[in-house]
């Protein structure tokens, strides 16, 4: 080509950039966590080696908690079938992963962040003690009875496709699958939950003790956990047991979970069950209001939206 001057020079093209996707960090937190170049084969080594993992979510957390604050977000965004009354249900929170073993650290923090929980949307991330992104995954709505959402959740761990986060097409049986097709679910042990035994025994014993035993029963059958299996995918054995606890007080609600792993169970299928798990427990935690359901939220999801927790026992 010619330059202003009249001399001759050779251009060489230059190729157009390729644009690359980077993941979007939809972490609801103070400090934007930072980005590592580990192996998703570490993943294994953190949660291969544990026990058993818990953590609790809590109800001080969410953005609408006690009735007058619900109801003072009425009419403030367009109403739906799912929220006639147009109510914000924001809400975010950040619960730390702890193994079960005594005096163990955090292994990791949960961030989860949903803009309307009647519709189910969520950004959720696991971060490390050292503010890296572990893993994260996200969805724009909730599959349930009576709406259409994503049952497959693409899952990026170090920045990189580690399987994917699944639910069935009523948001039930939280799974993780990974590449191969092979991975674990949540599934509930329908009937065999001990709040239905302490609801026998008090039905059996009311008479007999004048309503004194069935008193004792179902004060016992309120702070009964629900119980689930993990097994392995599609119909596989059982690798690991899930212990729910979830409370409900007028709108608001607090949850604990606990995972057991037993000996046997090897390091990745512990690292999928826990997966499973957290997304279990994500879930839980984003589901609509629940008020004057009892506890486990038994009165089912506020505005006909089911509640993951339920539908699954």
């Amino acid at each position: 080509m010619a330059t202003a001057q009249g001399m001759q020079m050779q251009a060489t093209p230059v190729p157009m950039a390729v644009a690359v996707p980077v993941p979007t960090q939809a972490v609801p937190m103070q400090a934007v966590p930072t980005q590592s170049m580990g192996s998703p084969v570490e993943i294994i080594s953190l949660f291969g080696r544990l026990p058993g993992i818990q953590s609790a979510t809590r109800s001080d957390q969410h953005d609408m908690d006690g009735a007058f604050n619900f109801l003072s977000q009425a009419f403030q965004q367009e109403s739906s079938l799912l929220n006639p009354f147009g109510i914000v249900t924001a809400t975010r929170g950040s619960f730390p992963i702890k193994s079960t073993a005594e005096g163990e650290p955090t292994v990791a923090t949960l961030f989860v962040a949903c803009n309307d929980r009647f519709k189910g949307d969520m950004s959720a991330a696991l971060v490390l003690p050292d503010n890296t992104v572990l893993a994260q995954w996200s969805r724009s709505a909730r599959p349930s009875m009576i709406q259409a959402g994503q049952t497959d959740l693409p899952l990026n761990v170090y920045g990189a496709a580690y399987g994917q986060m699944q639910t069935t097409a009523w948001g039930r049986h939280h799974s993780h699958i990974d590449a191969s097709g092979s991975g674990t679910k949540v599934v509930s042990k329908g009937c065999f939950q001990p709040r239905i035994y302490y609801c026998i025994g008090a039905f059996c014993c009311f008479f007999p003790t004048c309503g004194i035993a069935a008193c004792v029963f179902m004060c016992m059958a309120q702070k009964a956990p629900g119980h689930f299996l993990v097994k392995r995918t599609p119909d596989g054995p059982a690798v690991a047991t899930l212990k729910l606890w979830d409370v409900v007080t007028d709108i608001s609600a607090s949850s604990k979970m606990v995972l057991e792993f037993p000996d046997e169970t090897d390091a990745k299928t512990r690292t999928q069950a826990a997966l499973a798990a957290i997304f279990f427990l994500a879930d839980n935690f984003i589901d609509p209001p629940r008020g004057g359901g009892g506890p486990g939220g038994d009165g089912g999801g506020g505005g006909g939206a089911p509640d993951a927790a339920v539908m699954d026992r």
